[in-house]
């Protein structure tokens, strides 16, 4: 025999028995106890309150979601852009993508993947996870900064299933929605909600900001997202938010659907373009130009060159109708404009002193510049910066019509204590020279409380510096 042994005595194995049977004892007791507690719980009993209906709701809601999760994928971009620089003029807010990280879903199971155009860059590698985890490079097919969309091609790793676009014209107000996206990097989370309203405008892009509005939670990281009815059919997809409240907005499916053949086509929108600086007829300039009513859209400038310019159009028209159409503001002139084929000779009926007519002329595109020709207003400055054009020479009178200028001051704001008015002209940006929107917005850098940010200011024939402190 090997090893140390230690023989028990009979008094020992005794005491290890009794022990035993009190554990034992002691074990099935506790057990039994807390079982027969009453009130400390029940478990699966009936519960009156709770319906088969609602219950039955439920567990197709979860299946539905389950189902869907799917064909939801992550963007992420490799780059440090901020993602504000990439939206149109008067684009109301969107989630702060930190990092990079956006949602789109498929459409197609070739590899078509819709997001927003906002959680995108210039340039950066943009890397699509699927949901299974798989990673795949994307290739922006095409992408417009008026709508916020892009369409996206990955080369699938596995079969793909696409997600089907529903009726978003069908849509009601209280009807409930989910929204699928990756907020705060936690993937795959969905939310509930009801449609709070249809039609939304919250920004400066005319038609084209018709957005649906929903209490579905849309954070950071669901941006590009879908928004769903419970047939499981995209509605809307999610891009922007009320900062911190629980307000989502998202563009509707049937606008998307009228760009996706064009975006994959060209790579961009073709937007119709006029060549008119327009405004809103008010009772007061209708009586000073000598007519009755204030349907129609008035006419304060014409772009050289420019389609309406080449056909006769003058300021002080006043547009009453394209090709058959009644125009009653400026945002019925955006849409049918704007949506006219490129080349296309349309009727415009107007008003010019009294007197009505009609003039042909031949739709031009919308120059890409014109596009993006404002840096929406920042708050931690307290100011908003546009390119200069004739228009706004005019506005700020200024001899110069080309570089950047001042359109906004917030009264109080960090812009407004340095000294900044409305109309001045920025030369320079932290001792680098800017004549664009790119180079003002690469020299400015980001948000960053505390930060002095130092401009070289013209105003008139005064050149001076303005720091300006951000209030982050």
């Amino acid at each position: 025999m090997t090893g140390v042994g230690v023989k028990a005595s009979p008094s020992t194995w005794g005491c290890s028995l009794v022990i035993a049977a009190l554990m034992q004892w002691f074990l099935l007791g506790v057990s039994s106890a807390s079982a027969a507690v009453p009130g400390l719980w029940i478990e699966h009993g009936p519960n009156p309150a709770t319906s088969a209906e609602l219950l039955q709701f439920s567990d197709a809601l979860a299946k539905l979601a389950e189902r869907l999760r799917p064909s939801v994928v992550q963007v992420g971009v490799n780059d440090n852009q901020d993602e504000s620089s990439e939206l149109p003029p008067g684009h109301p807010p969107v989630p702060p993508e930190r990092p990079r990280v956006g949602s789109g879903f498929i459409i197609h199971p070739d590899g078509y993947v819709i997001t927003n155009q906002h959680v995108l860059s210039r340039s950066g590698r943009i890397e699509v996870e699927l949901f299974g985890g798989e990673k795949a490079l994307g290739t922006v097919i095409g992408r417009d900064a008026r709508t916020d969309l892009a369409l996206l091609k990955i080369d699938p790793p596995r079969a793909l299933t696409a997600l089907a676009l529903g009726d978003s014209d069908t849509l009601k107000v209280g009807e409930l929605v989910l929204a699928i996206g990756n907020p705060f990097g936690l993937d795959y989370s969905v939310t509930m909600g009801v449609v709070s309203r249809k039609g939304r405008a919250l920004g400066a892009n005319g038609p084209f900001d018709e957005y649906i509005q929903t209490d579905a939670a849309i954070n950071p990281g669901n941006s590009g997202g879908p928004l769903l009815n419970l047939r499981g059919e995209v509605v809307g997809i999610n891009t922007a938010t009320v900062p911190n409240r629980r307000v989502g907005f998202a563009i509707p499916i049937n606008l998307a659907k009228t760009l996706l053949p064009e975006l994959k086509e060209y790579g961009k929108i073709r937007w119709g373009f006029l060549g008119v600086t327009i405004q809103e007829l008010t009772a007061t300039l209708a009586q000073a130009l000598g007519v009755e009513g204030t349907k129609g859209v008035l006419v304060n400038g014409v772009v050289p060159k420019g389609p309406a310019e080449r056909a006769g159009l003058r300021p002080g028209d006043i547009i009453t109708g394209v090709d058959g159409m009644t125009i009653d503001n400026v945002r019925d002139l955006q849409r049918k404009v704007g949506r006219t084929p490129i080349g296309q000779t349309s009727v415009v009926k107007i008003i010019r002193k009294g007197t009505a007519e009609e003039i042909p002329i031949q739709i031009g595109e919308l120059p890409q510049q014109t596009v993006v020709s404002a840096e929406p207003l920042r708050k931690d400055l307290g100011f908003s910066v546009e390119m200069l054009d004739q228009d706004k020479a005019r506005k700020f009178k200024l001899k110069e019509d080309e570089g950047l200028v001042v359109t906004d001051v917030v009264k109080s704001g960090p812009g407004a204590q340095a000294g900044l008015q409305p109309g001045d002209l920025i030369k320079e940006v932290n001792q680098q020279p800017v004549s664009s929107l790119e180079e003002y917005r690469r020299s400015l850098g980001e948000s960053m409380k505390g930060r002095i940010d130092l401009f070289l200011i013209k105003r008139g024939p005064a050149v001076f510096y303005v720091a300006v402190r951000s209030k982050g």
